[in-house]
């Protein structure tokens, strides 16, 4: 297995997806932290922010790095 050249990426590029992949995972893994301790409000809450956060991240996407 090879190595993969990141050189050309650029920096706002990376810390954009960073930041949303971090923030994404997180409140998805917090919805389902909240649903096992029986807390479906909190718990569809997260999801709703996870989503709110993949939506966000395609219109990002879409508007400033197409």
């Amino acid at each position: 297995m090879g190595t993969v050249n990141i050189s050309g990426l650029e920096p706002g590029f990376f810390i954009t997806v960073a930041v949303f992949i971090l923030f994404i995972l997180s409140m998805l893994g917090m919805g389902v932290l909240s649903l096992f301790q029986q807390k479906a409000r909190t718990g569809i809450l997260y999801f709703v922010a996870g989503v709110i956060g993949i939506v966000a991240f395609a219109v990002i996407l879409n508007v400033w790095y197409v």
